[in-house]
């Protein structure tokens, strides 16, 4: 019996990979279980409600498991068969037809292209380029039981290489895989357990490495930050990591004498990080450009101090951060602190729910000094004099009063507003502005309204609370117009710099805060 037990011992070492079915499990234990006979493997399922125990039967323990109903018992042979990557490789790829062209592959494709659909014509040029082994580019065997190397040295060209779902299960595989492959630069290990490599092995395997740029490690199991900034002593030369869906939680500092030296991107998607002061913790990543961490739970966005008029050294490069469906619940505040970094050009975020995007376009646009793309939409220089002219007024009250009421209440108000000093500078103080406001006001106003392809001028005394689409049916019945509604904008009298679009038809003209003497223009 114990020349058996160590058979299947030296065949399922404990961190081996199975799958049974539709199940992934890692084996945690070999050997006998008291009152059964014969040999067993301790499984420790990916479900965590798939097994009947955590590794305790009838008292005793045998093995630990992180969830009360992740463990079982099952005979070695239940165990499907194992394949070489080379061997799982050209069974998909060798065995092509034009209407059998890898799901995979296609669905990467999208991801990469962000598109949502992959066109059909071409596919039978994809098939016959795929069934050349030896010219492979990218290959994809996700979901097979891929579990060892094999020889992969014809595949001099593969750049691109899937093996997420598989068995895959410690790093010395990994690198008998990248080794063979000195072309390979993206590789996704999503969905794989991986263990812990030790000391001696990073320091053995990490040369085979040198050549990879972006690694995906998307549900792996990671629970400890220390675990990935250990495992990434492999990868000295990594472009770009994908951590998503780890349940991380807690970050540390990186030493970037070690790890993390280029690292552009990083990916924390739905990584259990609920405090943005976690986040902070990585603004030493000098050369990070772009950082995804939404649907995380982050409520409030906080950093570090800094004068108004100074930005932070922390995340120097960042250029691009997703926030999306994080439910933060002050944007005016998450945008001022966003204004401290250096480089930020372009946010993902989804609008407050007592908010909608028009709204929270004007605020960040407004508040973050260096914003260009908001979820994707560009912004426009008119779209920055509108959002920038709507804080000028809204806040232009307690400017002054901050500016009365001493340094350091001026200095609390830029602390809270940190580009409204940039905003005085540019459209001038609103001094003027704010007496004008608080007066009182005639329910009538005289505008002009200036015809720009004619250059005809009409002016006329209208009630505050016209719509615009009201000012638009007079304008076309005034000048003649016919065809397409025309587009209206106005330039306030104080600032003839400052052209304000009226986008909203339902919206009045004292929405758009539109005063006496103020010029209408028709487009």
């Amino acid at each position: 019996m114990v020349g058996i037990i160590e058979e299947v011992q030296l065949f399922y070492p404990l961190g081996t990979r199975i799958k049974i079915g539709d199940n992934y499990g890692t084996v945690r234990y070999v050997g006998e279980v008291s009152g059964h006979m014969g040999t067993w493997l301790g499984i420790e399922w990916d479900d965590g409600l798939r097994g009947k125990h955590n590794g305790i039967v009838d008292g005793k323990r045998y093995f630990q498991t992180q969830t009360p109903t992740g463990g079982s018992f099952i005979r070695p042979g239940k165990v499907g068969p194992c394949a070489t990557l080379e061997d799982a490789a050209r069974e998909r790829y060798l065995n092509y037809d034009s209407s059998n062209v890898d799901e995979s592959l296609i669905r990467e494709a999208q991801a990469s292209l962000q598109a949502s659909l992959f066109e059909v014509v071409g596919m039978d040029k994809i098939a016959r380029k795929q069934s050349k082994f030896e010219q492979l580019e990218e290959v994809s065997v996700d979901q097979t039981p891929v579990n060892a190397a094999g020889y992969l040295k014809e595949l001099t060209h593969l750049t691109t290489l899937n093996v997420s779902h598989t068995l895959i299960w410690n790093w010395e595989i990994v690198a008998s895989i990248a080794q063979q492959l000195p072309s390979l630069t993206n590789l996704n290990l999503s969905s794989n357990r991986l263990v812990l490599p030790t000391s001696s092995q990073i320091t053995e395997l990490e040369p085979s490495f040198r050549h990879l740029k972006r690694i995906n490690l998307r549900s792996c199991g990671l629970s400890d930050w220390k675990d990935v900034m250990h495992t990434a002593l492999l990868w000295p030369n990594i472009l770009s990591l994908g951590l998503q869906e780890n349940s991380l939680g807690q970050l540390a500092e990186v030493d970037r004498t070690k790890i993390f030296k280029q690292l552009h991107e990083l990916d924390l998607h739905r990584t259990n990080i609920m405090d943005f002061d976690q986040v902070a913790k990585l603004g030493n990543l000098t050369t990070l450009r772009l950082l995804n961490i939404m649907e995380n739970g982050i409520e409030e966005i906080k950093l570090p101090d800094c004068d108004s008029q100074e930005k932070l050294n922390m995340f120097v490069s960042l250029e691009q951060l997703n926030l999306l469906h994080n439910p933060i619940w002050n944007e005016a505040d998450a945008f001022n602190e966003l204004d401290k970094l250096p480089q930020l050009k372009r946010l993902s975020k989804t609008p407050h729910l007592k908010s909608n995007f028009d709204e929270m376009f004007s605020k960040a646009v407004a508040s973050i000094a260096s914003l260009q793309f908001i979820n994707k939409a560009e912004v426009t220089a008119e779209q920055r004099r509108g959002a920038e002219y709507d804080i000028w007024k809204k806040y232009a009250l307690d400017w002054m009063q901050a500016t009365q009421g001493g340094t350091d209440s001026l200095r609390e108000f830029c602390r809270r507003h940190r580009t409204y000093p940039l905003l005085v500078k540019k459209y001038g103080s609103p001094t003027d502005f704010v007496p004008r406001s608080q007066a009182k006001q005639s329910n009538l106003i005289n505008v002009s309204i200036r015809h720009q392809l004619t250059g005809e001028t009409w002016e006329k005394k209208v009630p505050r609370m016209i719509t615009v689409q009201t000012l638009q049916g007079l304008v076309m019945k005034r000048f003649r117009l016919s065809g397409d509604v025309p587009q209206l904008c106005y330039v306030d009298a104080l600032h003839p710099d400052l052209v304000v679009p009226l986008d909203n038809n339902a919206k009045t003209l004292d929405f758009y805060s539109v005063q006496e003497h103020d010029t209408v223009l028709v487009q």
